[in-house]
């Protein structure tokens, strides 16, 4: 039976990396300059619209709306506890909310060695982590043998991203209308619009499953800031863009190859994701993330 918590030696000590080489420190006063072109504008924008999944006026984005209550296993206490709180770090660098107490888990990063086990365990003892929709979406991800699982459970809110009340009547039902048969979702703070969503999409659940034969050798940093990006952005498919210009944690995501930790355009992505309104349709996400990434010093 495949444990969800693993004790190991090698893996975790090639998962720590190296110290960094010793480099010569700057003299006092003196200036250091860093030369390099930042990509165009329409390089960003490409990779903008390469790696998300969402489209459209008319949908808003999915994101997380509740604090993140994150829980971290797979690997040995400390290495958890260090993957865990970075990802928190950067949680709050990008201006989500963050749950540091004792608090039930939304957010979920699991490190196994064999993740079609782990899916089998998790659709017998708590099949409600998966959604018959999120199964297509694993299956296809197993049969590619990624060394990547992610997914998210939504529902549907209000405008402004608050929960909707349960009701057993119509909003404005008057007359003979009879009351519903069951207690449904009811969204009565918002009216229909001409443009834009009359409500939000949030993000009540997300996994990141990561194999743990793709992590030996690679820095716990980086597998920390990639599940950053891959749980805290449900709408990435970084799959199919190879970044080039401009980089990002997320492709290639494979031991020394890629970026070894957040890029200035992963952090523009969060922060403009993040920093929208709650029904912000997705079309707006390319024009925002553009403005974080020019608005970076």
């Amino acid at each position: 039976m495949l444990k969800l918590t693993l004790a190991f030696c090698a893996a975790t000590a090639a998962l720590m990396g190296t110290p960094a080489l010793a480099q010569d420190a700057p003299e006092a006063g003196q200036d250091i300059i860093v030369y390099g072109a930042l990509p165009e504008r329409d390089d960003v924008r490409d990779a903008v619209r390469a790696v998300s999944r969402e489209r459209g006026s008319d949908q808003p984005l999915r994101r997380y709306f509740d604090p993140i209550c994150l829980h971290v296993t797979g690997m040995n206490a400390r290495a958890n506890s260090f993957v865990r709180e970075r990802i928190l770090a950067n949680a709050r660098e990008a201006d989500v909310a963050v749950d540091d107490r004792e608090c039930r888990a939304n957010a979920l990063v699991m490190v196994v060695q064999e993740p079609a086990e782990l899916i089998a365990l998790l659709e017998e003892r708590q099949p409600w982590l998966i959604t018959s929709d999120n199964r297509t979406t694993i299956d296809a991800s197993l049969a590619a043998q990624e060394d990547v699982l992610v997914w998210h459970n939504t529902e549907d809110r209000s405008a402004q991203g608050t929960r909707l009340a349960h009701s057993a009547t119509v909003p404005g039902a008057t007359g003979t209308a009879s009351p519903l048969n069951v207690s449904v979702r009811v969204n009565s703070t918002s009216r229909a619009r001409r443009l834009g969503a009359a409500h939000s999409t949030a993000v009540v659940s997300g996994v990141v499953v990561l194999d743990m034969d793709a992590l030996v050798g690679m820095d716990l940093e980086r597998v920390a800031d990639f599940a950053t990006m891959r749980l805290l952005a449900p709408g990435l498919e970084a799959r199919r863009h190879t970044f080039d210009v401009p980089t990002s944690v997320m492709w290639t995501f494979a031991v020394n190859e890629g970026q070894s930790e957040l890029t200035r355009f992963d952090r523009a992505y969060l922060r403009a994701l993040y920093g929208l309104r709650p029904n912000a349709a997705a079309s707006v996400l390319t024009a925002a993330v553009l403005r974080e990434y020019e608005s970076e010093q």
